[in-house]
């Protein structure tokens, strides 16, 4: 329908009584004239909709002219938003739905004419009108459909078949293995059958579901006995990559499932699930496109566009997930000459030959090339947590790396003598920030308690830098072991410790608390309470004036610590420490700002209070300053504002010349 044709015929220029009894039914809110036009070549019905109540008042101009030929349909809206075209049914036309249900035609003529246009004399004139449109919907959507088929048919052309080793690959290295035997008391060798392997083997002195290696092809196995097992189904997922464009590459989901019956033969069943294509140009991400494979009677493909959809998000499904096993052996070749062809994708998951998102990898890849420097380096941790962020969450920042490092040392920010030690501990994000806070403290990191920490997850400066003031690491790992073991939470509801983490925080709590009540801190009967949790719980039930005194008495202490340490003068203005808690509380009640509540975490360690003063006035409450894990957080004077350019510029020259001059030293 051409619509510059089609506006010709928007006004009927039909004459209306209104004293007909149409415009007394109050159900009617619309009115509906027809008429038959020679449109362009075409018979065209015209349907003229008009509020009932403009009609009353003079206002001829119809709200909605729908043109209905016996393959299209399209209307005319005119209202105070002005004039637009809509394609929708004649029921969809306004907000509200079934809009035929208001309205009703001006005179009998007028339905007969829609009846006998429409060719279904069995019907009444809105129900042969939506007949017909729908009919036209359907139409309509089945080309559509078609269409976007079409287009994924295309689009799957250019991908080749699956390797021929496919099916090997995902049976030796992805799925589980098993040597099934028949059992025999006694010490004798018993029979029994690898699954990795497909050779029969003979075994002794083994148990049922115990884990262990075939004796043939060296692949861990478990063992289970034929007269226990039941039958056995187990699932993996496999990712292969490979070309499909000039600057393209796909990445293809393949499923797999095994099956062991009892007695019977076992089966493995190998089908491609999904495929993400991934496009590129001048080094950059253009474009990501994923497919999913469901069977549909009618389609012309089985592959739909998207992500495959399911029921919830917050429940497991394996047939939508698409991390898993990587095919390495064509790596080299299908990443050559592609913004990949460095990014060290294959050594990174040989490193850790477990489930992935290679997806994930290459994007992260493309914004963070240092991916490169610390898989080739074997931080395989660090690499994952730019690939995934920290503990899985899909965010990275450059609060740990410095992705704009032009060198290894720059990236990790530690020294380059510092590397042997970190290959050999494979520090997380956490741990890194550890090593690098106990540099800022001239403190060496020790090599077996960085492993402890990696191995517990264990990276909160406070939480490791206060218990090594008071005892050696073999000590803290050995107390914290056995501590762990002891309160482990089992149960959701039951007291314990969820993981190592609560139970460092707690021991820093009560050593910091400890200390601050002027407690014996070379005594092991102190350091190293039987029943951690009711140590700490005990000192943490003090009265309020117990509290106040020891918080005096812990920053009190510190005072001398952190004079030499952090104290400076520049240009009429001087960094001090706070000498007791009741300064700290002053600042904040002077200053109208709220570090007054910080008075707790600066005993407890996990933040350091400064004050910014003028050398002139060094009583008088200027500016706060606060620090936490060796970095300035922020900065407040008067009112909770931040400070002037004068100031700030006093805080970068101190920033440059003491709070990193340790880091610059390591």
């Amino acid at each position: 329908m051409k619509k510059r044709i089609l506006r010709r015929f928007t006004d009927s220029g039909r004459k209306m009584n209104r004293n007909n009894g149409i415009f007394c039914a109050e159900q009617v809110q619309f009115v509906v004239c027809t008429a038959i036009h020679n449109i362009d070549g075409r018979r065209t019905l015209v349907l003229y909709v008009y509020p009932k109540d403009e009609v009353l008042s003079g206002n001829l101009i119809p709200r909605w002219t729908v043109f209905q030929t016996r393959d299209e349909y399209l209307a005319l809206c005119k209202d105070e938003k002005g004039t637009r075209w809509q394609t929708c049914m004649f029921d969809d036309l306004n907000k509200e739905y079934h809009l035929s249900n208001k309205c009703a035609f001006y005179a009998s003529s007028d339905e007969q004419r829609v009846v006998r246009f429409c060719k279904m004399p069995e019907k009444k004139g809105f129900s042969c009108l939506y007949a017909l449109q729908y009919r036209i919907f359907l139409k309509r959507h089945q080309e559509r459909k078609e269409k976007s088929e079409r287009q994924i048919q295309k689009r799957m052309k250019t991908v080749g078949s699956l390797p021929r080793d496919i099916r090997a690959f995902i049976h030796r290295e992805t799925l589980p293995h098993y040597i099934f035997y028949d059992y025999r008391k006694g010490k004798a060798p018993m029979s029994g059958h690898c699954t990795a392997c497909g050779h029969d083997v003979e075994i002794t002195g083994v148990k049922h579901n115990q884990k262990g290696i075939c004796p043939c092809c060296e692949k861990p196995v478990t063992f289970k006995s034929q007269g226990r097992r039941g039958r056995i189904i187990d699932r993996s997922t496999t990712q292969v990559i490979q070309r499909s464009g000039e600057h393209e590459v796909v990445i293809r989901i393949v499923k797999a499932y095994a099956t062991y019956p009892k007695g019977e033969e076992p089966t493995v069943s190998v089908y491609e699930n999904a495929r993400l294509f991934l496009t590129w140009e001048g080094g950059r991400l253009v474009k990501s496109e994923p497919f999913y494979y469901c069977y549909n009677l009618g389609r012309l493909t089985p592959w739909h566009k998207g992500s495959r959809p399911v029921f919830t998000r917050w429940q497991y499904n394996f047939e939508a997930d698409e991390c898993g096993y990587l095919y390495h052996r064509n790596l080299d070749a299908a990443l050559k000459d592609t913004p990949w062809q460095y990014a060290a994708l294959k050594e990174y998951y040989l490193g850790d030959p477990t489930p992935l998102c290679a997806d994930m990898y290459l994007k992260q890849y493309l914004s963070y090339p240092m991916l490169e420097y610390l898989v080739k380096l074997r931080l395989y941790r660090l690499a994952t947590y730019v690939v995934y962020g920290e503990d899985g969450r899909y965010y990275y920042g450059n609060q740990v790396l410095n992705s704009a490092g032009k060198n290894v040392a720059e990236v990790l920010g530690v020294g380059k003598r510092y590397l042997p030690f970190l290959q050999e501990v494979n520090p997380g994000a956490k741990q890194l920030m550890l090593i690098k806070a106990l540099l800022r403290e001239n403190v060496q990191p020790d090599m077996e308690l960085m492993k402890w920490c990696s191995e517990f997850g264990v990276g909160e400066e406070e939480t490791v830098a206060v218990p090594l003031r008071f005892m050696t690491p073999h000590k803290l790992m050995r107390y914290a072991t056995d501590q762990f073991a002891a309160h482990k939470k089992v149960a959701p509801f039951s007291g314990g410790y969820y993981s190592m983490s609560y139970l460092m925080s707690d021991y820093k709590d009560y050593l910091c608390m400890s200390e601050a009540l002027d407690y014996d801190m070379k005594s092991d009967f102190v350091l190293f309470p039987k029943d951690l949790k009711e140590a700490h719980d005990r000192v943490n039930d003090l009265s309020d004036a117990e509290l106040s005194a020891a918080y005096d008495r812990k920053i009190a202490k510190q005072f001398a610590q952190l004079q030499s340490r952090y104290q400076f003068e520049k240009n009429g203005l001087m960094i001090i420490p706070p000498g007791s808690a009741k300064e700290i509380v002053a600042e904040g009640q002077k200053l109208h700002h709220c570090v007054g509540r910080y008075v707790k975490d600066v005993v407890k360690s996990k933040c350091i209070i400064l004050f910014i003063r003028q050398v002139k006035t060094p009583r008088k409450p200027y500016c706060t300053l606060e620090l936490k894990n060796g970095a300035v957080v922020q900065a407040r004077i008067e009112g909770n504002a931040a400070p002037p350019p004068k100031v700030q510029q006093f805080i970068e020259t101190w920033k440059q010349k003491v709070l990193y001059a340790s880091e610059d030293a390591a």
